[in-house]
């Protein structure tokens, strides 16, 4: 059922099902326009949850803006279902170009090409291609672009001011929500609680990881009374779990660095599989293999972070890539 967190503002908790985040928090603020903040996978039981508590609350849909915090398919999956003419679809203008880029095959071929390259086998790829949920269950083409923002602009809906704060890292234009009368920030992916945001490489980005450590120090300060993020019941201090969250990903590194110092020349695959998981699996190879998918994708922007500040170095050999400590590659002058 849908919950009312403050006058006219509503959470809506969309299941996600056989998804280990488990739920997407959804949030509609009501007014004379309304705005819905991300929208679940576009799948039937997200459909349906949406549907009953938008019903629930007597929410027109002809004057409901979306705005998504960012590009993936449990944000973004339901946009085009729910949007309808003459309402907005807001996406950051770098996630809009994404997002739209992600509708062609083609980009996903050379996705699914880079993670081979970085130990995974083709076998694996290609039973991925009809089952990851990333690719499967994003949005209907819209028919249109999406309107797109820039940090720094103002939305307003609820007598609320939102102001936009690009916090790259989970995705290139991720956008948090912060309205500083009521000191409440909409945080999307970007800070959550109980589980710590995906970090991955992304295509085109030297250093996600790096930018996401700064997005945190960004918004740490803001003042902040209700935290609202995208996954999971729990909400906290602002500042205390950007401070933890920077400490996780501290001892990732670390964990990194250690395994290619102590095994030279192994592929980001072999390396995620020896890292530290929090997930219910004996072993690496009990991993499912969407949960691996993302697993090597956040064990890349590790390694991407030792690579630009000189820790280790990536060398392609027999088609895949490997790692090395800098002063075990004999590559380097």
């Amino acid at each position: 059922m849908a919950e009312q967190i403050a006058p006219g503002l509503w959470r809506l908790n969309i299941p996600l099902v056989g998804n280990p985040l488990k739920n997407l928090n959804s949030f509609l603020i009501v007014g004379e326009r309304n705005l819905l903040i991300d929208t679940g996978f576009n799948q039937p039981a997200c459909k349906e949850a949406m549907d009953a508590q938008l019903r629930e609350i007597g929410a027109d849909l002809g004057r409901t803006d979306l705005f998504m915090t960012h590009l993936h398919s449990d944000h973004t999956g339901l946009s085009t279902y729910l949007h309808r003419p003459g309402c907005a679809v807001f996406l950051s203008k770098t996630d809009a170009v994404r997002r739209e880029e992600y509708s062609r095959e083609e980009v996903w071929r050379t996705k699914y090409a880079s993670y081979v390259e970085n130990g995974f086998t083709w076998d694996e790829m290609n039973w991925l291609w009809n089952s990851n949920p990333a690719k499967m269950e994003g949005p209907e083409p819209l028919g249109r672009g999406f309107d797109r923002l820039e940090d720094g602009e103002v939305l307003e809906y609820g007598g609320r001011k939102l102001r936009c704060i690009l916090t790259p890292g989970h995705t290139p234009g991720h956008l948090c929500l912060y309205d500083a009368e009521n000191q409440t920030l909409f945080s999307g992916d970007h800070v959550l609680f109980h589980i710590s945001p995906n970090i991955c490489r992304w295509e085109g980005i030297p250093d996600a990881l790096g930018d996401y450590l700064e997005s945190l120090d960004r918004v740490k300060e803001l003042p902040v009374k209700l935290l609202l993020p995208a996954h999971r019941a729990e909400t906290g201090d602002l500042r205390v779990r950007a401070e933890e969250l920077k400490t996780h990903h501290a001892k990732r590194l670390d964990d990194a660095r250690k395994i290619v110092a102590e095994t030279p020349g192994l592929t980001a695959y072999e390396i995620t599989g020896r890292m530290q998981w929090s997930i219910h699996a004996r072993n690496w190879a009990e991993f499912p293999l969407t949960q691996k998918f993302f697993a090597v994708g956040e064990a890349m922007a590790h390694l991407d972070w030792l690579e630009v500040r000189g820790g280790v170095v990536r060398r392609l050999e027999n088609e895949k890539e490997r790692y090395y400590p800098i002063n075990e590659y004999k590559g380097v002058n």
